[in-house]
């Protein structure tokens, strides 16, 4: 990555993630609590490195590999600084890296219960995760940016474009739209239930962003049923919500593979979930298991029942549910519906060919949209990574002396971006889990492919 060519772009994506930083130094003085000089001074740095970049500079075409160092610094920058104001006011080096990763990746794992944390604290692990779940790149193009190759780029590291969508600006546009007003949707609705004005913020920035971060310990009941309907909602690819009021024809919605994959999932895994929790004895309602199984699915991490008192039956169900995922285009974490629909395809379509005429040609197509080889290959190269993650990370667990099925369901949780988690994941453990569990949480995020692109760039540039 060449800065003078990348200065326009990383300068109007370091402005917003500084003035990103004002929101938690306003919740700190209203709670009277210590964190608002050192919010400001972060949001000041932040924005007046930005603005140094920014100026004089001139609008230039960058490559691909540029834009993806771009949206990597939008998500790891903003993690790194709220890293250090925590490390500043008292918190552990590790726990405060662990806390701030999880919240910009849209995780929700945390080492605290909420009665440990400040309420600004809680409020800017939402906020991270709000930021997240849309992406602060996308932000820049919506408000800043002109259409072309470059907002492609950038826009496609986030939020997988369609091919028969219009400029990338105003999808973008559309998409922070959508996004702000299911949020607003969220926090009225949580309002009227009951919550007070903090907790309905805190719950609809976490929803929204399928992060899962909470503002008490307890799952408030009196918003369950309305968080199962954002939950599902947020899960979904926000580009087909746009084709929806766009065109406003509903058969966009109904001819969704994703939605229909999504909810036929859901169905098979609420009736595994129960079964299997009923088998061991242990009884949960069926509002519980909905809401788990939903929770799993579109990576959101509330939860309403013990995780650690689990059978191992129930936590197989869901570790495969969060490994799965959302929908692409959706602010949800996971390998992706989409992926997994392609796999089932591809599988098929290799089958086909096993007993077809050699002349006979064989075409995956979604949608009645055929895919490419190349796209195939991609996207399977993705679940391949994603498994390799998970399998040495589980090899680091096991040989620091955790046990497997733990072990497992923590770190599906952290490369599919979940939350949900045992008591395994303490502040007691080693550092290096910390910094294990982290790895995967960015991972999850950006995706193995995006993070491995970078390390060969960075490879092959110093080879060259």
């Amino acid at each position: 990555m060449k800065i003078s060519r990348v200065r326009y772009y990383l300068g109007l994506v370091l402005i917003l993630l500084g003035s990103s930083f004002i929101a938690p130094a306003i919740v700190s003085l209203i709670y009277m609590e210590d964190f608002t000089i050192d919010y400001l001074i972060t949001a000041f740095i932040i924005a007046l490195l930005g603005f140094l970049l920014w100026r004089n500079s001139v609008r230039e075409e960058i490559s691909y590999a540029d834009s993806l160092y771009i949206a990597v610094i939008s998500f790891l920058l903003p993690a790194l600084a709220n890293t250090l104001v925590m490390i500043v006011n008292g918190f552990d080096p590790w726990d405060s890296l662990f806390e701030s990763v999880s919240g910009i990746t849209t995780t929700g794992l945390s080492m605290f219960t909420t009665e440990e944390l400040p309420k600004t604290i809680i409020f800017v692990r939402a906020w991270l995760q709000w930021i997240g779940g849309v992406g602060i790149v996308i932000m820049t193009i919506g408000f800043l940016l002109k259409p072309g190759t470059v907002a492609y780029q950038l826009f496609a590291t986030h939020l997988r474009k369609e091919a028969y969508m219009p400029s990338v600006k105003i999808i973008a546009r559309a998409v922070l739209g959508l996004y702000g007003a299911l949020t607003l949707m969220a926090f009225i609705t949580y309002k009227l239930s009951g919550l007070d004005f903090y907790g309905a913020i805190v719950y609809a920035l976490t929803t929204t962003s399928t992060g899962g971060f909470t503002a008490t310990n307890v799952f408030p009941k009196a918003i369950i049923w309305p968080a199962i309907i954002f939950m599902f909602l947020s899960a979904q690819s926000f580009t087909r919500y746009y084709l929806i009021i766009r065109f406003r024809k509903l058969r966009y919605l109904l001819k969704s593979i994703q939605i229909r994959s999504f909810i036929i999932l859901n169905i098979i895994g609420f009736i595994l979930f129960y079964l299997a929790l009923s088998w061991s004895g242990i009884m949960v309602s069926y509002t519980d298991t909905l809401f788990n199984t939903l929770s799993a699915l579109s990576t959101t991490g509330y939860a309403t029942i013990d995780m650690t008192s689990l059978p191992d039956s129930g936590k197989y169900i869901l570790i495969i549910l969060m490994l799965v995922g959302a929908g692409m285009g959706s602010t949800g974490g996971g390998i992706k519906q989409y992926r997994l629909i392609i796999l089932f395809k591809e599988l098929h379509r290799r089958l086909r060919k096993a007993y077809s005429p050699p002349e006979q040609v064989e075409v995956v197509k979604i949608e009645d949209k055929p895919i490419s080889d190349e796209e195939i290959y991609s996207h399977l190269l993705v679940i391949n990574l994603y498994i390799i993650a998970l399998i040495i990370s589980l090899i680091i667990f096991l040989l620091s002396g955790y046990g497997f099925m733990d072990s497992l369901f923590n770190i599906s949780s952290a490369l599919g971006t979940v939350g949900l988690q045992t008591s395994l994941l303490n502040n007691s453990i080693k550092w290096y889990l910390k910094l294990v569990i982290s790895i995967d949480m960015f991972l999850g995020r950006l995706e193995v492919v995006t993070v491995m692109a970078i390390i060969s760039h960075m490879i092959d540039k110093l080879r060259g």
